[in-house]
């Protein structure tokens, strides 16, 4: 998917966001990390369509976006409508859906066609994001310094099953390499829009690539 509404404004304070502990070390988080079997990402669900209800037949969007707090955590999807299903436009539905079936690329929302028409709806997204909210397809394609030099992008971020980003897919630029899986925190990125790892680059390349399902 082309990531389209990368330039939705954020409305967040950069250098106050409150960490989530992630590991010092990261031999310890190689041994203590989630089976990639058993995640998911932020890419799974950025395109997928939306139906309402359980009736697939009903498809009223998809999703155009993945709004997240400062601690990384779901707060709700942004999702387009063409206009078949309901008036054309972007409505935020509340996080968790009442179905994710990656496999299937489909997500069942709590509401009928008729109430989630009812929502508000705006053509212009950023005015769905409140204080305190990034825009997931915004951080994919960050920069990422490592050791103080420029060292790759963000290329996907994975969730734990209670919808929080916990770690990030990383692709070392102009290298002809896997990917990396490192842990990840929103307060590493810094006032110029930069993730900053603190982990040195050869333990990064020793810490090995995300091997799970993705669409």
């Amino acid at each position: 998917m082309d990531y389209l509404y990368r330039l939705i404004p954020l409305y967040v304070t950069v250098l106050p966001l409150t960490a989530m502990a992630a590991p010092e070390n990261l031999s310890d988080w190689q041994n203590q990390r989630s089976d990639p079997d058993t995640t998911w990402t932020i890419t799974q669900l950025l395109g997928d369509e939306v139906i309402a209800g359980e009736n697939t037949d009903t498809g009223v969007g998809k999703v155009a976006d993945v709004i997240l707090d400062d601690q990384g955590n779901i707060q709700s999807l942004l999702v387009y409508s063409n206009g078949n299903q309901v008036e054309r436009g972007f409505r935020t539905v509340e996080w968790p859906v009442k179905l994710f079936e990656p496999s299937d690329v489909l997500l069942s929302i709590r509401h009928q066609p008729s109430e989630f028409g009812n929502l508000q709806v705006t053509l212009s997204p950023e005015e769905l994001f409140g204080q305190n909210q990034f825009s997931a397809s915004s951080i994919l394609g960050m920069g990422v310094h490592v050791e103080g030099l420029p060292y790759a992008e963000i290329e996907d971020l994975v969730l734990n099953d209670q919808g929080q980003v916990t770690s990030a897919v990383i692709d070392p630029d102009g290298m002809e390499t896997a990917s990396y899986w490192v842990p990840t925190e929103f307060g590493w990125i810094n006032p110029d829009w930069t993730m900053v790892l603190p982990y040195p680059k050869s333990d990064i390349e020793q810490a090995g690539s995300y091997q799970g399902n993705s669409q």
